[in-house]
C-alpha cells in the first residue's frame, strides 16, 4: 500500500504542476518563446525536479513547449506555415464539431453552453482578456463535450489548446480588439445549435471561424518556427 500512495501521490505532484504552467500559458504570463529553467520552476512552485521534468514531458506531448535539440526548453512558437496548418486542420474538425454537437446536444448540454457564453460576455464587458479567453475555451470544451465524442474532443484538445495558448492572447490581448464583438459573435452557433440545425452550425461556424483565422494570421508576425 505505502507503494500505491507514493504513486499516486507523484502523478498528481505532476498533474498539479503541469496545470500551474499550462495555466501560465493560457493567461498569458508565460508568453510564446520564452525559455522555461526547471531549476527556477522547482523552485518558484515549491516542488522538486523531478516532478518538474515529469510535467513538461507531459506538456511537451500536448505541444504546449518545444525542446531544442540542446534540451533548453520553451514555451510553444509557431511559424506561419506551421500555424496555418494547424488553422486548417482545426476548421474540418471543428467545424464537425459543432455539426454533431447540434446533432446530439442535450438540454442539459445547451444549457451549460448559454451559461459559459454568458460568462465570456461578463468578462468581455469587464474588459478582462485573460478571463475572457479561459471563458472561451470552457465554451468551446463544451461543444465538443455534446458531441458524445471523446475520440473527437481528444483530437481537437491536442490541436486546439495550445493554439488557444499562443494565438488567442496574440490577438485578445492587442490595443483596440473587441472583445464584446467577439463574444457576441458566438451568438449565431448557439442559436444553431439551440435549433438542432447542424447545417446551419456549420455554416455559422465557418463564417465566424474565417473572421477569427484572419484576424490572427493579421496579428501574428511572421518568423521562425521553434526547432
Amino acid at each position: 500500500m505505502p507503494l500505491i500512495t507514493e504513486k499516486l501521490t507523484s502523478a498528481t505532484l505532476r498533474f498539479q504542476t503541469a496545470e500551474k504552467i499550462r495555466s501560465g500559458i493560457l493567461s498569458g504570463s508565460l508568453k510564446p518563446g520564452e525559455r522555461l529553467v526547471e531549476r527556477d520552476l522547482a523552485e518558484q512552485l515549491g516542488t522538486s525536479l523531478t516532478v518538474v521534468r515529469e510535467a513538461l514531458v507531459q506538456l511537451e506531448t500536448e505541444g504546449f513547449i518545444t525542446k531544442r535539440p540542446n534540451s533548453s526548453t520553451y514555451i510553444t512558437q509557431l511559424g506561419r506555415g506551421e500555424l496555418e496548418q494547424i488553422l486548417a486542420v482545426r476548421r474540418v474538425l471543428e467545424g464537425y464539431a459543432f455539426e454533431e454537437a447540434a446533432r446530439k446536444a442535450t438540454d442539459e448540454r445547451i444549457q451549460m453552453l448559454e451559461t459559459l457564453h454568458l460568462k465570456a460576455i461578463e468578462a468581455a464587458r469587464a474588459s478582462d482578456y485573460q478571463a475572457y479567453i479561459h471563458a472561451d475555451l470552457l465554451w468551446h470544451d463544451a461543444v465538443w463535450q455534446a458531441t458524445a465524442n471523446e475520440a473527437l474532443r481528444g483530437a481537437l484538445k491536442r490541436l486546439v489548446l495550445p493554439l488557444f495558448g499562443f494565438s488567442a492572447i496574440q490577438v485578445a490581448s492587442r490595443p483596440g480588439f473587441d472583445l464584446r464583438q467577439d463574444a457576441y459573435s458566438h451568438l449565431p452557433l448557439l442559436e444553431t445549435i439551440r435549433k438542432r440545425d447542424p447545417d446551419a452550425t456549420r455554416r455559422a461556424f465557418e463564417v465566424a471561424y474565417d473572421a477569427w483565422s484572419a484576424r490572427l494570421l493579421e496579428a501574428e508576425p511572421v518568423g521562425q518556427p521553434v526547432s
